[in-house]
């Protein structure tokens, strides 16, 4: 299910991301986020926060990065159908006259049914890997993980 936010960034006009990208770094740091919303709705209680409205500025803007210097033309346009625009696989599909099951492969990869069912390639596996070693983003992380520790506090 898709998970709908949009923010101003400090006077960069507004940005809105019709789904959420789902990025996987250190377990300890995201213990915080493993409630049925996930992070999208950890964003969104915490939007009033000045503080927090730049740290997730910080973190749109790094994996926006990754996303433009680290994926192919093809991963990184349907990325963006995706994610920026909230085009569904299908519609995806017709814009680029490809099938949908290549859209799929393009976002989640393929398969090795051979390998116990791994996974190999795709956009979302690569940015995953690229920000789990990204200090920009684990420190953005860690910084929201304490700006909420004193939200709560309050």
């Amino acid at each position: 299910m898709a998970k709908n936010f949009s923010y101003t960034s400090s006077g960069d006009g507004e940005i809105s991301l019709n789904n959420f990208v789902e990025i996987s770094i250190d377990p300890v740091l995201l213990n915080n986020f493993s409630t049925e919303e996930g992070i999208g709705a950890y964003f969104n209680s915490y939007s009033t926060s000045e503080d927090f409205k730049k740290l997730k500025s910080e973190l749109l803007q790094e994996v926006i990065f990754i996303i433009d210097n680290n994926l192919t033309d093809k991963q990184r346009e349907v990325m963006y159908m995706t994610y920026m625009e909230g085009k569904t696989q299908n519609e995806i599909s017709n814009e680029l006259g490809r099938h949908q099951t290549a859209i799929h492969k393009t976002l989640k990869g393929n398969i090795d049914y051979g390998n116990n069912g791994k996974r190999y390639g795709g956009a979302l596996k690569k940015i995953r890997k690229l920000c789990q070693k990204n200090e920009k983003v684990k420190n953005i992380l860690i910084r929201m993980r304490e700006k909420h520790e004193e939200l709560e506090s309050y």
